[in-house]
């Protein structure tokens, strides 16, 4: 979330996973994984230059939409926390799923 928004508030912005992690004082393990993930889900682009930089996606109004979601997450942080990991359980199949039977053969 926070790197999505740093690349919001700056879109123009060329941004190094060192400039990153700079920024949000992550692991810069963490930053290029979550950077890679984001570059996955069509939200940043990856440059070839300046060497291995990041910056946000110009598809459709992205931009404005995360500048949004930044504005939700200023004024109500736990609700997009709890967006964020909230499970959709489906009650009916979870309850369907106990019944399922499970193979004892280890070849399949």
């Amino acid at each position: 979330m926070e790197i999505m928004l740093l690349f919001s508030r700056n879109p123009g912005v060329a941004w190094s996973v060192q400039k990153v992690y700079d920024a949000i004082l992550s692991t810069p393990k963490s930053v290029q994984k979550w950077l890679d993930e984001l570059v996955r889900d069509g939200l940043l682009e990856k440059l070839s230059e300046p060497a291995a930089s990041y910056r946000c996606s110009t598809k459709d109004n992205l931009i404005t939409q995360m500048n949004e979601l930044g504005d939700l997450y200023r004024t109500k942080p736990v609700r997009i926390i709890e967006a964020i990991y909230r499970r959709d359980d489906n009650a009916a199949q979870s309850f369907a799923d106990a019944f399922k039977i499970k193979t004892t053969d280890q070849s399949s």
